[in-house]
């Protein structure tokens, strides 16, 4: 009622005011109904990271907190929570409807009766609220909520690729800076024994051929190493695009994930993956709007009232009128139809879709899985192998050294040696990113990013 007074106050002053002051009076109408607003764009805008977030050094116990970090700044991320409060913002819009609705009008003008001329004016004051409506608006509401909830959840699986994507890259470029390591140590023993040959070469005892064969050799390990460069190189540029630094850590291997039964990863995948969690908030928002549409093809009944005051006695010359409105449509066109329908269709496309992500989820888990098993089972053969190839070292080292051919022996021990030591870090990575993938696409790796 005070917002009723103040507004026939407002129309009241109206008629005495000049142009510039009514603008004043309109002006400061807009200024209180922008303070008072929720959501404005200068809210989104100030969450905008005014600058980069440091990070924690890269020790494997911050690896989880700097990710995070990563993916909290990462522009796909940042987009998905400015559409996230565009669908809240829809939420209140669907809101609205089911709370009264009050409208203002004023008219002025003069008018000249039998060569007299007087000033006239009118202004009303409305009022309506919906008393039934079959649920329709509140159905739309939970519509709405839906849609959020959906975009949440598509938010959430952004941000969990992405955190695997960071994941991935650590574990790849402290693979590769580990190979690094080991070449430059396969490269000093190597010389040794080149150089060794060599010596026995200018005695007369070693021929040419045994020669060209260790050099040979020795120079198919600097080529891999040139190749394990190159995958450093470009590791390092997905690492800088991830993290938007330049700083390139050194980095230590983590350790794998425990990892379930297939059968219980399975379970928890078409629970907790929210790409399916999204599909399934969709799929229930088109069925709340379909319900809402079928409730809008019955009658409804509103509240409505009305005041209307002239300007030359407002007060005592006030009417007014209160009763309740029926509304039914009998025919639209066919408009309801249509959009039940549309609706209709886009429910079964939906679900067909969710099928055919859980049926690509399910065998990305699968392979994966097998992935992990094969890695578990390559790593327990290398090793037993690379310590064979120790033990081999150990014993030519021990043995007295007096030809060619005992230290070729000892050469390619040491290049076997070095190249299965590499293969085992890579299947070690392997087994340590295919854990990561499957808890990704089980449980996730971080927590819940939207709820």
């Amino acid at each position: 009622m005070k917002k009723i007074a103040l507004l026939f106050t407002i129309y009241s002053s109206l008629l005495g005011c000049n142009s510039s002051q009514i603008n004043n009076i309109f002006s400061h109408l807009n200024d209180n109904n922008q303070s008072s607003s929720n959501f404005t764009s200068s809210d989104l805008i100030s969450e905008i990271p005014k600058k980069a977030i440091n990070y924690q050094p890269f020790y494997i116990e911050n690896y989880k907190k700097n990710i995070l970090i990563a993916v909290k700044k990462h522009p796909s991320i940042q987009s998905g929570i400015f559409t996230i409060k565009s669908l809240e913002a829809g939420e209140l819009v669907a809101e609205s409807d089911n709370k009264p609705q009050v409208s203002f009008q004023a008219s002025s003008g003069a008018n000249r009766v039998e060569r007299e001329n007087k000033l006239a004016g009118l202004g009303s004051v409305s009022i309506s609220k919906i008393i039934y409506d079959d649920g329709a608006i509140d159905k739309n509401v939970i519509s709405q909520k839906m849609k959020t909830l959906a975009a949440k959840e598509e938010l959430n699986n952004n941000a969990e690729n992405l955190a695997l994507s960071a994941y991935l890259t650590l574990f790849e470029l402290a693979k590769n800076q580990k190979i690094e390591n080991l070449y430059n140590t396969s490269f000093e023993k190597g010389e040794k024994r080149i150089r060794q040959i060599d010596n026995i070469s200018a005695s007369g005892i070693a021929d040419k051929t045994m020669i060209l064969k260790a050099k040979k050799e020795y120079s198919e390990l600097k080529i891999q190493y040139i190749q394990a460069e190159t995958l450093t190189k470009n590791t390092e540029l997905q690492f800088m695009n991830i993290f938007q630094s330049q700083a390139i850590p050194k980095l230590k291997m983590s350790e794998p994930l425990k990892v379930l039964k297939l059968s219980s990863l399975l379970k928890k995948m078409k629970k907790n993956h929210p790409l399916i969690r999204s599909k399934n908030a969709l799929i229930n928002s088109l069925n709340k709007s379909l319900e809402s549409v079928k409730s809008q093809k019955n009658p409804n009944i509103s509240l409505r009232g009305s005041l209307n005051s002239p300007a030359n006695d407002p007060v005592k010359e006030v009417s007014g009128n209160v009763g309740f409105l029926l509304n039914y449509v009998y025919n639209d066109g066919g408009r309801l139809d249509s959009q039940i329908k549309n609706l209709e269709a886009q429910i079964k496309s939906s679900k067909k879709s969710r099928e055919d992500i859980i049926q690509n989820l399910s065998t990305q888990l699968e392979v994966t899985y097998q992935n992990y098993l094969s890695a578990l089972q390559s790593k327990d053969e290398l090793e037993d192998l690379v310590k064979i190839l120790q033990d081999t070292r150990v014993a030519l080292e021990g043995q007295r050294v007096s030809s060619s051919g005992k230290i070729q022996d000892l050469l390619t021990n040491e290049l076997d040696l070095a190249k299965k030591e590499i293969e085992l870090i890579s299947i070690d990575t392997n087994l340590i990113s295919a854990s990561y993938k499957i808890r990704s696409l089980s449980t996730g790796l971080i927590p819940r990013f939207s709820k």
